[in-house]
């Protein structure tokens, strides 16, 4: 675990002490190998495989996250990329979008037992939800097209909202926005930790 956050790709400059950031990353991780043998929450299903496809690919969001962000996580999932953030973010206002009850037990279970203050957890879809109190990011990860991605997040987010997506080189923008209320305001290269290329890109909400 220590490697992962040491990690030059990453880049880490955490809000909280490495030991919390660790102890919680591990707790984390133990809970999400033992639920996986009841509940489909990843394909991968050993504590290493997940901590190198999944956390160490959440934990690339922080370039573009700041610490005290509101956050709201769409289609959640086991709780990437919203669970490591908000674990070396502790002062991330997060919300936590899931639709299956069964991974929405699961991450309100990883709250509990983790004792994550200001996060929360919505089992709804997220065209049926309240786009009051808005938030100041949406994030999402393996969610659609780009297009679908923006309009899915466009109505929690007030003027100056920002949407970060994680694509492909074959998915990033070129030149046209793909949704009007939106422009592209930064994209970020990133590596995961086999090596695969991909971009953050951070839209921000430009009409209300």
């Amino acid at each position: 675990m220590n490697d992962i956050l040491e990690d030059p790709r990453l880049s880490l400059n955490a809000d909280a002490p490495s030991e919390l950031i660790e102890t919680q990353l591990n707790s984390y991780l133990d809970l999400l190998v033992k639920w996986n043998r009841k509940i489909n929450l990843t394909s991968e299903k050993t504590p290493s495989e997940i901590l190198h496809r999944h956390i160490f690919d959440s934990l690339q969001y922080a370039r573009v996250i700041s610490p005290a962000d509101q956050v709201m996580d769409i289609g959640s999932g086991a709780g990437f990329p919203g669970i490591p953030l908000k674990i070396i973010y502790p002062r991330l206002v997060l919300t936590l979008v899931e639709s299956q009850r069964k991974r929405c037990s699961f991450l309100e279970a990883v709250v509990s037992n983790l004792v994550l203050q200001d996060a929360r957890v919505i089992n709804e879809r997220a065209e049926k939800i309240s786009p009051e109190p808005r938030v100041g990011v949406v994030i999402l990860r393996a969610v659609s097209d780009i297009k679908s991605c923006l309009d899915l997040a466009v109505r929690f987010l007030g003027k100056g909202g920002k949407v970060v997506l994680k694509k492909g080189p074959e998915e990033n923008m070129t030149a046209d926005p793909p949704h009007g209320k939106f422009s592209l305001i930064e994209e970020v290269g990133v590596t995961g930790y086999n090596g695969k290329k991909s971009s953050l890109l951070v839209f921000e909400k430009c009409s209300t």
